[in-house]
């Protein structure tokens, strides 16, 4: 029995939709010719994507003066739909509005036209810059095999109605059963409608983490939607789930789930799923490139670094005070050189999950002490003040030292770098229990946390959101200090999201920043249903 979706719920999912959707009228001229449109109903995210607000009931000329001229490829395809009824579908460079469209057109009746607008700028940027890189490694890697090179273009997304947006949609009523389900889910899931509809959403879309082990309903990202207990927009799932088809083959997905709502009321809630194993296949062999590329650049400057090293250390004969001096700057630069490499390799060992979680008990108090001791050259040479909080009794913890001494130098070392001279960095461990609460953040699981603080330069608010994305450095990070790969903090919550830590932080521009490390009692351990690190 199929069952009978309310006239609101179509109302809803037309105004709620990610694509922009409008529904016109041709006008036509005593010969029959079109010369004109209106605007007969439009979306939200319509009127948002062409900056055109309250466009219903407007002719196009009058939002758009002459848009036969200005747009007149467009305005042709429109008349051709509007009196042939044959759907056409373009991509296309909209000059005013920097962006990038897929704009598709059909006709439900004669002298009537339907447009979807999709946003498709981002893609494109992909695209260019996926083709940038294979130009790249063609330059530096000339045996890197092609085919770890070549990326297909996404192919033209099937010709879009009503409810065919570029993506994978299932709707669902207040109860989590299927009642609508379009063709481009159809064909992911490989199920059809009347299959479907009046099941339970986490039947006809099951998913599965990366082991294969299937996610409970209540972590399914539509029941999330679904039971939201606050009004919201969008809920958008960042895990790496994989959905799994009627045939019992998956693949990973990208989904987003938003809730409808009535009156403060959930009634229902829309799933918007794509498959991404072209997007998965492109990061692993951007991955393998850094990797390779990574391996054979390290050994000139190793080389480098010797030769620099044998000559201050007189191995050829006295050297000039000018002749240290520029030996000097060509070991620092080839040492920038060495850490550059180190960071990229470090970046594509996480990536490709080269990296092994070996632990064993440490004390931890005497790791910090004697990173603290390493720097502590640097620190004094930058005449910088540094407060060390005791760090108390023994603490044994299950600790890889190697990727530990790497989260905390990377920290302290950043701390010394974006603080002016006169200014202050401190250093300090806690205990902290489960349930308790420290810079803002709660603690799940009893942790020792490392804090180090800075009187520094501090994060610009707008750009807080990307710290930990790779090769990003902010605006005021780079105008104080050319240098810098902006790979430190993202292989840091690399590590510590891989081995069941957590990194957070609090900054103000100017005033300095506060970064937090907990480590559980329990230690670094490899997270469940991480890949990337096995225990050792």
């Amino acid at each position: 029995m199929k069952l009978k979706v309310p006239e609101t719920f179509y109302k809803l999912l037309f105004d709620n939709m990610i694509d922009g959707l409008a529904c016109c009228q041709m006008i036509l001229d005593k010969q029959g010719q079109p010369v004109d449109f209106i605007y007969v109903k439009t979306n939200k995210s319509f009127e948002k994507m062409i900056g055109l607000k309250g466009a219903a009931g407007k002719k196009a000329t009058e939002l758009t003066p002459k848009i036969t001229e200005s747009n007149s490829e467009l305005f042709e395809i429109f008349s051709q739909v509007s009196l042939t009824g044959e759907s056409k579908r373009i991509e296309t460079y909209i000059k005013p509005l920097l962006s990038w469209f897929s704009i598709s057109a059909f006709s439900p009746k004669k002298g009537f036209f339907v447009i979807i607008l999709e946003d498709i700028t981002s893609r494109k940027k992909t695209e260019k810059n996926l083709e940038n890189e294979k130009a790249a490694a063609r330059n530096v890697l000339e045996d890197l095999s092609t085919e770890k090179t070549k990326v297909e273009i996404a192919k033209a997304k099937e010709e879009a109605i009503l409810l065919s947006i570029g993506n994978g949609l299932i709707a669902t009523n207040e109860t989590g059963k299927v009642i609508l389900i379009n063709k481009i889910a159809e064909k992911l899931l490989d199920k059809k409608s009347r299959e479907v509809v009046g099941e339970n959403f986490s039947e006809v879309a099951p998913m599965e983490d990366e082991k294969g082990v299937p996610i409970r309903t209540e972590e399914h990202p539509i029941n999330k939607a679904l039971s939201a207990d606050k009004i919201i927009t969008v809920a958008t799932i960042s895990h790496d789930y994989y959905c799994v088809r009627k045939n019992k083959t998956r693949f990973p997905v990208a989904i987003i789930a938003t809730p409808v709502i009535l009156g403060r009321k959930v009634i229902g809630a829309i799933g918007v799923f794509q498959d991404v194993t072209k997007e998965r296949e492109v990061d692993r062999l951007k991955s393998e490139f850094i990797s390779l590329a990574s391996h054979q650049l390290k050994t000139p400057p190793t080389i480098i670094k010797l030769l620099a090293e044998r000559l201050l250390g007189n191995k050829i004969g006295e050297l000039t005070k000018g002749q240290r001096e520029y030996i000097g700057d060509i070991s620092l630069a080839n040492q920038r050189m060495i850490d550059l490499v180190n960071a990229l390799l470090d970046m594509s060992r996480i990536e490709l999950g080269a990296f092994e979680l070996r632990t064993t008990k440490k004390d931890v108090c005497e790791v910090i002490r004697s990173i603290i001791d390493e720097s502590r050259s640097i620190i004094d040479q930058k005449h910088l003040r540094l407060r060390i909080a005791p760090l108390g009794k023994k603490v044994e913890l299950m600790l890889d030292e190697t990727l530990f001494r790497t989260i905390i130098n990377s920290l302290i070392t950043n701390a010394i770098t974006y603080t002016p001279a006169g200014g202050e960095i401190e250093v300090t461990c806690r205990m902290v229990d489960k349930g308790q609460k420290i810079g803002g953040n709660d603690i799940v699981e009893t942790s020792f946390v490392v804090i180090i603080s800075d009187t520094g330069y501090g994060i610009p608010q707008s750009q807080q959101d990307k710290v930990f994305n790779r090769f990003f450095r902010a605006d005021n990070a780079r105008e104080k200090n050319a240098n810098g790969t902006g790979l430190g903090l993202y292989i840091v919550k690399s590590i510590l999201d891989r081995s069941n830590g957590l990194i957070w932080f609090s900054s103000r521009e100017n005033k300095g920043s506060m970064f937090y490390v907990a480590i559980p009692l329990t230690g670094m351990r490899a997270k469940a249903g991480s890949q990337e690190f096995v225990d050792g």
